[in-house]
Parts: structure tokens; C-alpha cells; sequence
């Protein structure tokens, strides 16, 4: 026991430490200096950036492209004194981090270089924060998802959702057809690129196309009639479903086919293609909650059903939910890395854990680009399982 709890606390602050690294990614390697004196004047160029990208503070005048050749009073510059993406030429061709480099001795590349130049050290730094981005991001899409549906199915099974057919008709077939129709021709027509209205986007296509539906539907009067809605099967169909069909292929499929490559498109596809792990596990959890005596005498006194659910179902069932989701955080990050290696999905230009790895299929010797991506994608993966396993 002993044993198990020093690697948790291990895993716990591997975990902390590369969320840190992942949040100061560009305040640790970047080719911009912290904090600089140019002619008297002091400047921030980093976190100018931040306020640049925010429209909160114009550009310095003039206007500095290339910092290092930049005469100035004083500088502070980063650790790693490269940007992830940033080429030095007079170091490329698969430096080692012992061969001789061309550089100034506080800006030497520690863990070498690939083809083109760029530092390696540099790169995993921006990985850890595309790792991060990728493994959390999927994460709680799948939990928005899998949590619903799980709960709903197996706290109130075939029969405890009650309502007429032109409401579960409504919201079944109207909002699946509102839906489609939504990421079909709204997404396309309005050319919508943000990820939080895309998301808003597709949330009101399946309330407005249920909400028509049921409303034609509630003038037949077959469709006024109550029914129980059979949520429990709806939801082990999906599951079964999504669980056949293969992952990987699916989501090789899907990447391949879309015109511009995202990391939010990833993220998307990641957690949508994980949901059903997270509502099986639910499920599961919850049809042993429900029968236990608690829940007994909370429907006794005279408690809504739905807050039983939420006010003492759910919060029980939380043990489950983190062990499925310290699982789901180390495997959607190693699929990223899977994707990344492969050259899917994600942008050209993205430094990312899967992409350093690549580039050692075209020098085998060059070792640098192998083991430390896959040292720091073993341990990641590793920490997220052991904070994942239960006493």
C-alpha cells in the first residue's frame, strides 16, 4: 500500500508538472527575450504577444522581427532560447546533444536538433502543451456526452422516463435531423471556424429541429398519447454501436477527409469517438445505486426523480467516473502522439510529441528524436493509468 501510494503522489505531480510546463510553454523556449532594454526603452516581448492576440495592447514600434540580431542594452532571455517551430540553419542535419553545435554556449541545443535545425528541447515543450490540450479537451467532451446519456439509462432504465410519443419522437428523430442539418449547411453556409459556436450551433439545430417535430407531431392524436421512453436500450445501442466500429479507423477516416487540419477538429473527434466508455461505466454504477436504500427513502419522501439523480446519485458515482477518466486522459494523449506520428489531423506546422518522433523514421540513428518523446509519452501515459487504478 505503501508503494502504490508513492507512485500515485509520483504520477500526481508528473501529471502537475507537465500542466505547468504546458500553461508557461512560451514564458520556458521561446526566440523572443522576457524582458529586454532597446534604446532606454524596456519591453515585454512575450507577454506583449498575449495582449496582441487579445486586442489589448497595439504592436511595439518599431517593429523587432528577428530579437537575436537585435543590438540591446540588456536582455533576459528564456531557458531554451528557441521557438518550437523556428529553424537554425546552422545547425540542421540531425544535430546529436554531444556532437559540436555552432551556437553561443547559453545557447546550446541540449537535446539536439532535427533536420531543419529546430531544437528538440524546444519542441517537446510545445508538445506537452499540445498533449495537455488534446488529452483534456476530449476528456470533457466525453464526459458531456457519456454522463448524460449513462446517467439517464441507467437511473431510469426502459420505463421511469415518462412523456408523450411526440416528445420522444420529437427529440429522437427531430433532433437527430436538426443536427445533421445543422453541420451540414448552417456550419458550410455561415462559415463558422470558432469551436464555441460551432458547438452552440449544433446544440440549437437539435433543440429546434426536436422542438418542430414534437410540435407537428403533437396534432396526430396517436402522438398525445403517453409512453415511457426506452432510454436504457437507446443507450446500450449507441454504445454497442460506437464499439464496433473501429476507433482508430474511424477517426483516420474522418481526420483524412477534412480539408483543413485542427486541433480542435482532434478534440472533437477524440471525445466524441470515447463517450461510450465513459456512459457504460455509468451505466453501470448507477443501476447498483439506484436499488440501494438511500434512494429508497429519498423516492419515499416525496423527492423528484431527477434530484435524486443529481442530488444523490451522481455525486456517488464519481469514484467510477475519475478512474475513467484518468484512463481516458492518457489514452486520448497517446493518440494524438499516434495521429501526429502518422502525419493526420494535425497542422503542419504543429511541434507536437507524435511529430519529433516522425522525424526519426528518415535517420534512424538520430536516437534524440526517439527516446526523449517517447520517454515523456511513456511517463505521461504511465502517470494517468497509475492515478487512474484504485486502492
Amino acid at each position: 500500500m505503501k508503494q502504490k501510494g508513492w507512485l500515485r503522489r509520483a504520477a500526481i505531480v508528473w501529471l502537475l508538472g507537465l500542466l505547468l510546463v504546458a500553461v508557461f510553454a512560451d514564458f520556458l523556449a521561446n526566440d523572443r527575450p522576457l524582458i529586454v532594454s532597446v534604446a532606454g526603452e524596456t519591453r515585454f516581448p512575450v507577454l506583449h504577444e498575449y495582449g496582441e492576440s487579445l486586442g489589448l495592447v497595439s504592436p511595439y514600434q518599431p517593429v523587432v522581427r528577428n530579437w537575436k540580431k537585435t543590438e540591446t542594452d540588456w536582455a533576459i532571455w528564456p531557458v531554451v532560447p528557441y521557438s518550437a517551430g523556428a529553424s537554425d540553419l546552422k545547425n540542421s542535419n540531425f544535430k546529436s546533444p554531444f556532437d559540436k553545435q555552432d551556437t553561443a554556449p547559453r545557447a546550446r541545443h541540449y537535446l539536439g536538433t532535427d533536420d531543419l535545425g529546430r531544437d528538440v528541447l524546444a519542441g517537446l515543450i510545445a508538445g506537452s502543451r499540445v498533449a495537455i490540450f488534446v488529452g483534456i479537451g476530449s476528456l470533457l467532451i466525453s464526459l458531456l456526452i457519456g454522463v448524460p446519456l449513462g446517467g439517464v439509462a441507467g437511473f431510469f432504465g426502459n420505463d421511469g422516463l415518462r412523456g408523450t410519443r411526440a416528445r420522444w419522437w420529437g427529440l429522437s428523430v427531430g433532433g437527430l435531423l436538426g443536427l445533421l442539418y445543422a453541420a451540414v449547411s448552417l456550419l458550410p453556409f455561415f462559415r463558422v471556424e470558432s469551436f464555441g459556436l460551432t458547438i452552440l450551433l449544433l446544440l440549437g439545430g437539435f433543440l429546434l429541429g426536436g422542438w418542430l417535430l414534437a410540435l407537428l407531431l403533437g396534432l396526430i392524436p396517436f402522438f398525445r398519447q403517453p409512453a415511457s421512453f426506452p432510454a436504457d436500450a437507446v443507450v446500450l445501442q449507441a454504445v454497442e454501436l460506437f464499439v464496433n466500429i473501429p476507433a482508430l479507423v474511424l477517426l483516420i477516416a474522418l481526420l483524412a477527409v477534412i480539408n483543413q487540419p485542427s486541433l480542435w477538429v482532434v478534440v472533437l473527434v477524440i471525445g466524441v469517438l470515447r463517450w461510450p466508455t465513459v456512459a457504460r461505466h455509468l451505466r453501470g454504477e448507477l443501476l447498483r445505486i439506484r436499488s440501494l436504500p438511500y434512494i429508497e427513502a429519498a423516492r419515499v419522501s416525496g423527492l423528484g426523480r431527477w434530484r435524486i439523480l443529481f442530488r444523490h446519485a451522481l455525486p456517488n458515482a464519481i469514484g467510477p467516473l475519475l478512474v475513467v477518466s484518468a484512463f481516458g486522459l492518457g489514452g486520448a494523449i497517446l493518440l494524438e502522439a499516434f495521429l501526429s506520428f502518422l502525419g493526420i489531423g494535425i497542422p503542419a506546422d504543429e511541434v507536437t510529441w507524435g511529430s519529433l518522433l516522425r522525424g526519426s523514421r528518415s535517420r534512424p540513428d538520430a536516437w534524440w528524436l526517439a527516446v526523449f518523446p517517447g520517454v515523456l509519452l511513456t511517463f505521461t501515459v504511465l502517470a494517468a493509468n497509475v492515478l487512474g487504478e484504485r486502492e
